[in-house]
């Protein structure tokens, strides 16, 4: 049975005829073909509030190095805004500090400016910390960032940080091309099976 709804004058009809679950950032992770001949690798999706990390064995997830960190944007960003706000007395809007943090043109001040590169410095090497000592040693696999705030890593990760092979991908919509094609071929795998 499936739920009616009215939407502008429309009358809508939809039923879900079957579900497929998959982990965050998983079909991401798919549609990077170089990486899925390795053995090992690790996933880090930094979101807004957390960074979901996971372990994929042989392009299979292992649910026991599944974490949640709360260590996402947003925590990043506050951080920054108070740093910001303690060393020089500017009220920052996140939108500001995120421009600033992707290279974006603005009026930010010059000191402020440098205060945030310093301070998304620090959140990255925190980060990295934090990564390693969930027990995904980063140094040992390669690793792929992604989600909203995979565009720090790319401007902040250097070779001094020992990632063995990272990989970032800061195309937002990634998630959901991932799902699409493993849509994609479930259904065709159902139509030939």
């Amino acid at each position: 049975m499936g739920q009616s709804f009215r939407y502008e004058g429309i009358a809508y009809t939809v039923t879900i005829s079957e579900v497929s679950l998959f982990p965050q950032g998983y079909a991401a992770v798919l549609t990077q073909r170089e990486l899925l001949d390795e053995p090992s690798v690790i996933v880090a999706d930094i979101g807004g509030w957390t960074v979901d990390l996971m372990r994929l064995d042989n392009r299979i997830p292992n649910a026991a190095t599944c974490r949640s960190l709360e260590l996402g944007m947003i925590r990043c960003l506050d951080e920054i805004a108070e740093q910001v706000h303690r060393t020089l007395g500017l009220s920052m809007t996140a939108t500001q500090i995120e421009s600033v943090l992707r290279g974006g043109v603005s009026s930010v001040d010059g000191r402020a400016r440098e205060i945030i590169q310093r301070e998304a410095g620090v959140y990255v090497h925190h980060l990295l910390f934090a990564i390693t000592e969930s027990g995904l040693d980063i140094r040992a696999m390669p690793t792929i960032f992604l989600g909203g705030g995979a565009a720090i890593m790319k401007r902040h990760v250097q070779a001094s940080d020992g990632l063995f092979q990272p990989l970032i991908l800061d195309d937002v919509s990634l998630n959901a091309k991932g799902y699409e094609r493993l849509v994609g071929q479930l259904s065709r795998s159902a139509k030939n099976g």
